[in-house]
């Protein structure tokens, strides 16, 4: 019987071949027939979605099942089970089994043959999606819309692609003998220091690839300023950044910049009134910009297909360290469907997914809730709109109004609410908004009520 022949159509709606290799998929199925301990190997490769054959699907499916099971899966129990199900006839019989066996003269290639297979299965998503792009900017209303599903259907595909194969722990643990050793060599550093040294220390030596810090607090404590400053320092020792403003215009946040960079009013520079003596430090800062690997982008609304678009985009010209979004709220989402608190959730493990992808840390912005001012201190309950920040972020930093310092300044505790691998503590910061800087404080901060220090 040839079951190939009479079951599968070689031609797709478009009018190409469809690329998929009956041979490496029998020899994908024989092999398994004839040593079952190929199934671990091969199904680190594939699964049963990738067989083009429908017949070869519910083969291995049988398979899968008794091996799982752990039983024998060779040609007399597969048919048995395939015959218990019903589906004997539409797979070959016993007959086609037995020529899947015969099909190759052992299982030593049975994971080259999974390669093929799957390699064949990826060209036919990438064809299908093709078509279906086509359908979605012939009948979507905005073709932003349409960017933004066309995009899903790409970058869904691109995250399930991988294969990820579990590692031995002492290979494991040999590669981070090295990168300990190179640490204390001073070859690499534990993480980019933000130039808080206290907050350094927290962080275990700085910003790290990967993450995800969430930089929280009501409106108008300073978190733009913060991120700001944060961005400068890592910007400043040539590591990639970009600002993602949702909120606030790119000449505002330049003018920000300019004011902590140079130490100057940020009043005079927004105003156009800077002095004589301040120029020479405002181009001394200008000069410091020009080596910067710093970017802004002041586009609202950005869903996390835009956010993605960006960062790829700047990753092709300076290697990221940071992404900075600014703020979480205020992003929108590709589906409209869902209720704010799915999309606020969605993009947050989307960003978390981003941080990994790249290997940058991704700083996010975010708003709490207005109860936190009933309280002595925020909690992470207090996140808005998605209790998923607080599961995805890897360091929750709050920051808390304590009153003003003699010298004007604002004093600001900085809580490490969650901190992955480091303590929770409180980091008494300084803010001098006149020119947008941040230092480290030596008033106390440990008391978790609100005021002015005394």
């Amino acid at each position: 019987m040839n079951l190939v022949a009479d079951t599968i159509d070689l031609a797709d709606y478009t009018g190409h071949t469809i690329p998929w290799s009956v041979e490496a998929e029998q020899s994908v199925l024989g092999g398994l027939l004839l040593d079952n301990h190929a199934f671990d190997d091969v199904r680190l490769c594939l699964g049963a979605r990738h067989f083009y054959n429908s017949a070869h699907q519910t083969i291995f499916e049988a398979i899968e099942a008794l091996i799982i099971a752990s039983k024998v899966a060779d040609v007399v129990t597969v048919h048995a089970r395939l015959k218990q199900a019903g589906k004997d006839n539409e797979t070959g019989g016993l007959a086609y089994l037995n020529d899947l066996a015969q099909s190759v003269p052992s299982a030593a290639n049975a994971r080259r043959y999974a390669e093929i297979v799957r390699d064949r299965a990826l060209r036919r998503d990438m064809l299908e999606n093709i078509g279906r792009a086509q359908q979605i900017a012939q009948q979507s209303e905005a073709a932003d819309q349409a960017l933004d599903e066309i995009a899903t259907l790409f970058s869904t595909m691109e995250r399930t692609r991988s294969k990820h194969e579990p590692r031995k722990f002492l290979d494991a643990l040999m590669d981070r003998c090295e990168h300990w050793n190179a640490m204390e060599a001073g070859e690499v550093t534990p993480g980019i220091p933000t130039q808080l040294l206290t907050m350094d220390r927290a962080l275990g030596g700085g910003i790290k690839p990967g993450k995800v810090v969430v930089l929280a607090a009501r409106p108008s404590i300073g978190k733009t300023s913060l991120a700001g400053q944060i961005s400068l320092a890592l910007a400043h020792q040539g590591h990639g950044v970009l600002i993602l403003s949702q909120e606030m215009p790119e000449g505002e946040l330049v003018d920000r910049a300019a004011a902590n960079l140079a130490d100057i009013s940020l009043g005079a520079i927004s105003e156009g009134k800077v002095s004589k003596e301040d120029w020479p430090r405002l181009t001394d800062a200008i000069e410091q910009a020009r080596d910067m690997p710093l970017y802004v982008d002041d586009q609202p609304a950005l869903t996390l297909l835009d956010i993605r678009a960006k960062a790829r985009m700047v990753q092709k010209r300076d290697p990221l360290a940071l992404v900075v979004v600014d703020y979480l709220q205020l992003c929108a989402s590709a589906s409209q469907r869902d209720n704010r608190h799915h999309q606020i959730e969605a993009i947050s493990r989307g960003l978390k997914a981003l941080a990994k992808e790249l290997g940058v840390c991704v700083l996010l912005l975010s708003q709490i809730n207005r109860a936190s001012t009933q309280r002595d201190e925020p909690s992470l309950s207090d996140l808005k709109e998605s209790g998923a920040i607080e599961e995805d972020a890897d360091v929750v930093i709050f920051l808390q109004p304590k009153g003003n310092l003699p010298d004007g300044s604002q004093l600001v505790a900085a809580i490490l609410a969650k901190n992955r691998q480091g303590k929770r503590v409180r980091v008494a910061l300084s803010f001098r908004g006149a020119t947008q800087r941040w230092v480290e404080s030596t008033a106390d901060v440990s008391s978790r009520a609100n005021g002015p220090p005394t």
